[in-house]
C-alpha cells in the first residue's frame, strides 16, 4: 500500500489547484468528493440503503438521487444527519481504502475536504497536508465560481472547521495567497519530501 498523504482545507482555500498540480507530477489523487458521488449512483447499494432510510422521494423519476431533497431531509434534525453519515461514510472509506491499495506510485494523495481527527480517515494517513488562504481571498474565489453572496459564504466558512483547528493536526501547510507559481514551488518541495518519507517508511 502506498504512503498516504491526506489533503484538506476549507472552502475557497484552493485544494483543487494543489491536488491538480500533484497529479501533473504523477501522484495518484483519490478524491473523496468524487467517491461520494459515485457510491450514490443508480444500482449502488448505498443508494438503496438511502432510499430504505429516507424514502422514494429522494429519487428523481429516472432513479438518480435528488441531492437537494436528501439534504433537506438529512439536515432537518441531528438524528437524520447521523443516519445519513452512518450510511455514506463507511462506504466512502471502504472505496477510498480500495483505491489506495491499488496505487502503484510511491505515495498517493487522499483529498478529504472536511477532514477532522475523528473522521476515521486520519487512521489511514501517514501525513496530513493543509491548504490555507486568507479569508478575504477565499471569499473572492468563491464569488468568482458561484452565485453565492458574502453572507452565505461566511455561513459556510463558519460551519466548517477553522484553519486554527486544522493546524493542530496537520503536518504540512501550503499557503495559497499569491501566485500559481508560488503554489507550484511549495508543492514541488513537498513532493520531494513525500517521496523521501515514503522510501523511509518502506525500510
Amino acid at each position: 500500500m502506498s504512503y498516504v498523504v491526506g489533503l484538506t482545507g476549507g472552502i475557497g482555500s484552493g485544494k483543487t489547484v494543489v491536488s491538480n498540480y500533484f497529479s501533473t507530477l504523477g501522484v495518484p489523487i483519490i478524491d473523496t468528493d468524487i467517491i461520494a458521488r459515485e457510491i450514490v449512483k443508480p444500482g449502488q447499494p448505498t443508494l438503496e440503503m438511502l432510499v430504505n432510510s429516507f424514502g422514494e422521494n429522494i429519487l428523481y423519476k429516472d432513479g438518480s438521487l435528488d441531492r437537494v431533497v436528501l439534504r433537506k431531509l438529512a439536515f432537518s434534525d441531528s438524528s437524520k444527519t447521523k443516519l445519513l453519515n452512518s450510511i455514506t461514510h463507511p462506504a466512502i472509506r471502504e472505496r477510498t481504502l480500495k483505491q489506495v491499495s491499488l496505487t502503484q506510485y510511491q505515495y498517493c494523495i487522499v483529498v478529504v475536504p472536511l477532514l477532522n481527527p475523528n473522521s476515521g480517515f486520519t487512521e489511514i494517513m501517514q501525513r496530513i497536508l493543509l491548504v490555507t488562504a486568507d479569508k478575504k481571498i477565499k471569499i473572492e474565489r468563491i464569488k468568482t465560481r458561484s452565485n453565492l453572496k458574502s453572507g452565505e459564504i461566511n455561513r459556510i466558512i463558519k460551519s466548517q472547521l477553522s484553519d486554527d483547528k486544522r493546524l493542530k493536526f496537520a503536518n504540512d501547510v501550503v499557503t495559497n495567497n499569491s501566485s500559481i507559481q508560488n503554489i507550484h514551488s511549495q508543492v514541488d518541495e513537498l513532493h520531494r519530501r513525500y517521496k523521501s518519507l515514503s522510501q523511509t517508511s518502506i525500510q
